[in-house]
């Protein structure tokens, strides 16, 4: 017996949308409490320098304890979202600034612990090739509700009483769906949430990967930062976040299609940054510039999160998908700053932005050809390399992966593939991989129409025959 954990496709969109719609009001609110109580010159720096890397410490936190204590996941994720909530009242309710400083700040260390568990979940529950949508569309839901919220207010997020208020009934909703989500199911003989490794993570390239992640935030962050003083002026961040959320849902959909549309997205996204200085030097309106920052935070978001999640997926290891969150929040703060400290030499900044783009462009570079390239064009290179002499006679899994990239087929058509040679019925599928019967059937019918076959008779004598 084998004890697993089942969270269903839809429900983990809704854990991600709660998870995410809970820290984005309490973050919301605290910014805004902040520019009431007469600091909105120095927001900027209170909230996207050191809010972002505390929750990067936060991150670092929530790796830390699931590291160190084994099987108590559940404990820790209802821990934070409770340590949260709590630490939300003095930060949102405080009048004193010092108190409001100090308590918002603590409390962005439970919000990236918060963070760090819906993510991990994400590489472990959900099917490959639906990680990105759900991913996108949860983060959208999420800004859409959060844009409803501030209709009330006259197009502003609420404050005090109300705002907590908001933050206690989501909460307890949070609370119920991570719960939930750690509830222990036996079953026997189920395939795992990850297929087992063929070797460790190479440490080169999740530095690689990290380095990629850290700069394309510092280009994105110093190239347009959200300055706080806008919201004074009249801009809606409300408003402009749901272009965040299309932004997320273009992106996840695009990743999910071939992981490398997102990659090719994110670079192409990384020229925006210079646009959006001249922009913002020409005098365009703060409001155009926030929904243009906003609609390209999406790409990097998503290219972020997917990118550590593939790694996690690849080597086993779920805790690697928080990771890129933790140099996502990393680089964004770096950025911020880079972008305060220069934002009187606009020539300087686009030199330095500009510098930083031409390394992120290489990390991308050398990421596609290490990682997503090598996915899906390696076992063919095997194939084609090499005398007849020296050839050895090929392992199952060699075999596998070789009748799998000759017909094209995706991370979970390879998974149904493995379990239709087993002989299992559609019903034993759709149990041991945790989707629906529909699902299985879906993904049969692509792998019969890939391989030319009329049932799985077909393909079972196709795969015995090496062809």
């Amino acid at each position: 017996m084998e004890k697993r954990y089942r969270v269903p496709e839809l429900r983990m969109a809704l854990i991600i949308c709660v998870c995410f719609f809970l820290t984005s009001t309490g973050w919301l609110s605290w910014l805004y409490h902040i520019i009431e109580l007469g600091l909105s010159e120095f927001a900027d720096f209170f909230t996207l320098v050191c809010g972002y890397l505390t929750q990067a410490v936060g991150v670092a936190v929530y790796l830390a304890l699931r590291k160190g204590l084994r099987d108590a996941d559940r404990s820790i994720s209802l821990a934070s979202i409770v340590v949260y909530a709590l630490l939300c009242v003095p930060a949102l309710l405080a009048n004193n600034l010092v108190a409001t400083l100090a308590f918002g700040l603590l409390s962005n260390i439970p919000c990236g612990m918060i963070q760090g568990i819906y993510l991990c979940l994400l590489a472990e529950q959900v099917d490959p090739d639906h990680q990105g949508t759900m991913f996108g569309c949860g983060y959208a839901l999420s800004t859409l509700m959060t844009w409803l919220l501030s209709l009330p207010a006259s197009g502003a997020l609420t404050l005090g009483i109300p705002s907590l208020a908001v933050c206690a009934v989501v909460s307890v909703i949070a609370f119920v769906l991570v719960r939930e989500a750690f509830v222990e199911t036996s079953t026997e003989g189920v395939a795992k949430g990850f297929d087992p490794p063929d070797a460790a993570m190479p440490r080169d390239l999740l530095f690689l990967a990290s380095a990629a992640i850290v700069l394309a935030s510092l280009v994105k962050t110093a190239g347009f930062s959200f300055p706080s003083t806008d919201l004074v002026s009249g801009v809606n961040l409300e408003f402009s976040r749901l272009l965040y959320g299309f932004g997320l849902v273009v992106a996840g959909v695009a990743s999910d299609r071939d992981r490398r549309y997102g990659l090719i997205i994110c670079t192409m996204a990384l020229v925006m940054p210079f646009l959006m200085l001249a922009l913002s030097g020409a005098g365009a309106p703060e409001a155009f510039l926030w929904l243009t920052g906003y609609f390209l935070n999406g790409f990097f978001t998503v290219f972020r999160v997917l990118l550590m999640v593939d790694l996690a997926r690849r080597y086993a290891l779920p805790g690697v998908a928080a990771l890129g969150l933790l140099m996502g929040r990393t680089g964004d703060a770096l950025g911020s700053m880079l972008c305060l400290a220069l934002s009187g030499t606009p020539m300087v900044l686009i030199g330095v932005t500009a510098v930083l783009f031409m390394l992120a462009a290489g990390c991308f570079v050398v990421l596609y050809q290490r990682f997503y390239q090598a996915e899906t064009s390696g076992a063919q290179d095997e194939e084609s390399v090499g005398e007849p002499e020296q050839v050895s006679v090929p392992s199952a899994r060699e075999v596998f992966e070789l009748f799998a990239a000759r017909y094209g087929l995706t991370a979970r058509e390879r998974d149904v593939l493995r379990l239709v040679l087993a002989e299992k019925s559609n019903s034993e599928i759709a149990s041991e991989l945790f989707v629906s019967e529909g699902t299985v059937k879906y993904h049969v019918g692509n792998l019969l129409k890939k391989t030319e076959c009329k049932n799985r008779l077909e393909v079972l004598a196709l795969y015995a025959r090496g062809e």
